[in-house]
């Protein structure tokens, strides 16, 4: 029979030798089987107290296992009374910890970030009526686009009325109610230094009610051709400092603010210039643009107006003095009574 002694653990604990008495194997273990005596049942190798705890994540270091002498022969008969034959001992494995939920431990984690697009929608509104053709107290100045290009029909003078491309400031950074309401009772109308002769059967507005945002202190006169459709005649003033720099150029960006207003030319399909050039009034400067300007509106049966803008240097530093005429085509009467107050514009 093999003899008495300490044995690697037949279970397969790591560093672990139990005492084999010659017949059976006791309960008794030990880590440290050299130099120790043969214990008694009432003797307990004392078992080392466990390391102390490692910081987290970190690997615990394995100590050395110290060479296991050699040892006796495994002894043949009892049987282990943990059902197996004892075994040599197995090489110990390093432990890893497992990290704790949301730490790093050398596992990766994919953060999704979720964008939710903010959709804005403009909803831009229409004037119901056909711009000044039918006047309103409503000021809808500030609705307003510039003409296309491709809808104005070439001029037959020099002016290169294509290259001006009127701001925003230029069609809608203007004043256009005045001061004080027009007297009725008035012969003349006056605005940007200009006065024309009033005419005591059409009505009075003011250029808020008219959409004529590029100007200030505008007034004129009207009269119904139909229920959406008049015809005018008017003064006030092109601010200067809104980029109106000489009369020519602010001829053109004030035809192109008007065909370019849903509230003053609704359905505009083009305009034909019949008087582009410059000229004088009451021996001031002035440049005058004359065009027909013409609609496609089932609104109106009109086919547009022959529409007048002269652009007069007053000599006032800050703004020019502008006229503005309206009056439906294939109207000879209107047209004409247009063409008798020009004449009569007057400096003041």
């Amino acid at each position: 029979m093999t003899n008495a002694g300490w044995y690697p653990d037949p279970a397969g604990a790591p560093d672990t030798f139990r005492y084999w008495d010659g017949q059976a194997w006791s309960q008794m273990t030990t880590t440290q089987p050299s130099g120790g005596v043969r214990p008694t049942p009432e003797t307990q190798v004392p078992t080392p107290p466990p390391a102390a705890p490692t910081a987290y994540g970190a690997v615990p270091p394995v100590p050395p296992v110290p060479p296991v002498p050699p040892g006796p022969p495994v002894p043949p008969g009892p049987p282990s009374p943990y059902g197996q034959q004892p075994f040599p001992q197995q090489p110990s494995q390093p432990w890893s910890p497992t990290p704790p939920p949301g730490g790093s431990g050398g596992s990766s984690k994919t953060v999704v970030i979720v964008i939710a697009a903010v959709l804005a929608l403009v909803l831009l509104g229409v004037a119901g009526f056909f711009g000044i053709r039918a006047v309103t107290g409503d000021d809808d100045s500030g609705e307003r686009k510039a003409a296309d290009d491709s809808s104005q029909e070439a001029s037959s003078s020099d002016q290169p009325s294509s290259t001006v491309k009127p701001t925003g400031i230029q069609c809608t950074g203007g004043s256009p109610a005045p001061a004080q309401e027009p007297d009725p009772a008035a012969t003349q109308l006056s605005g940007g230094g200009l006065s024309i002769p009033r005419t005591p059967a059409y009505d009075l507005a003011t250029g808020d009610q008219v959409s004529f945002g590029f100007a200030d202190a505008f007034v004129l006169q009207y009269t119904n051709v139909e229920e959406k459709w008049i015809s005018l005649t008017g003064v006030g003033a092109l601010p200067k400092a809104n980029g109106f720099d000489d009369v020519a150029t602010a001829a053109e960006v004030v035809m192109q603010c008007l065909t370019g207003s849903e509230n003053v030319y609704s359905g505009f399909t083009g305009r034909t210039d019949t008087v582009n050039e410059e000229t004088t009034v009451d021996g001031k400067p002035a440049y005058r643009i004359t065009a027909e300007v013409h609609v496609d509106t089932p609104e109106v049966t009109v086919d547009g107006d022959l529409t007048d803008v002269i652009v007069v240097d007053t000599g006032d530093p800050a703004a020019y003095g502008v006229y503005i005429g309206m009056a439906a085509l294939g109207h000879q009467d209107l047209i004409g009574a247009n063409e008798a107050v020009i004449d009569q514009i007057k400096v003041d």
